[in-house]
C-alpha cells in the first residue's frame, strides 16, 4: 500500500476509535438516564485537535447503525486555534504557523484554545413511563 493509503487507513481508525467512545458514553448516559433514547450529541473539535470531522461524524453513522443510537443528530462546534502571548497576554487567532503576538511582535505564545476534542451536551428523550 502506498503512504497516502496507510494514513488515510489509520486516520480512519483513529476516528472510528473515538466515534465508538463517544457512543459510549451517550450510551451510559442513557442508560444512567431512564434509558431513553439519544436524541442529539454535542461536539467541540478544535481546528488543530488531529480529528478530521467528518470522518468522525461518519464513523458515528456507521457504528451506531442498527443500533438504538442510529439517527441521532450530531452538532458540532469547530473552533479556531486561539493563543495568547506570553509577555502582554493579548490573545489573537494566528495565521498558519506564525504564533508572533500581533500587538507586541512577542515571539512566544501558548495555545488556548483550537485543541479541544470535547462531548458538551448529551440530549435524550424522556425515559417512557412505567
Amino acid at each position: 500500500m502506498t503512504d497516502a493509503i496507510l494514513s488515510a487507513k489509520k486516520r480512519t481508525m483513529h476516528e472510528l476509535a473515538i466515534a465508538q467512545a463517544i457512543l459510549d458514553r451517550a450510551q451510559a448516559a442513557s442508560e444512567k438516564n431512564g434509558g431513553g433514547r439519544v436524541l442529539k450529541i454535542g461536539l467541540r473539535i478544535g481546528e488543530i485537535s488531529g480529528v478530521v470531522p467528518d470522518a468522525l461524524t461518519f464513523g458515528i453513522e456507521a457504528l451506531s447503525k442498527d443500533t438504538p443510537l442510529e439517527g441521532l443528530l450530531l452538532e458540532v462546534e469547530q473552533p479556531k486555534r486561539k493563543q495568547r502571548c506570553t509577555a502582554c497576554a493579548t490573545e489573537f487567532e494566528p495565521e498558519g504557523f506564525v504564533v508572533r503576538c500581533p500587538a507586541c511582535q512577542h515571539e512566544q505564545s501558548e495555545c488556548i484554545a483550537g485543541n479541544e476534542l470535547d462531548v458538551t451536551f448529551i440530549e435524550i428523550e424522556d425515559p417512557p413511563c412505567a
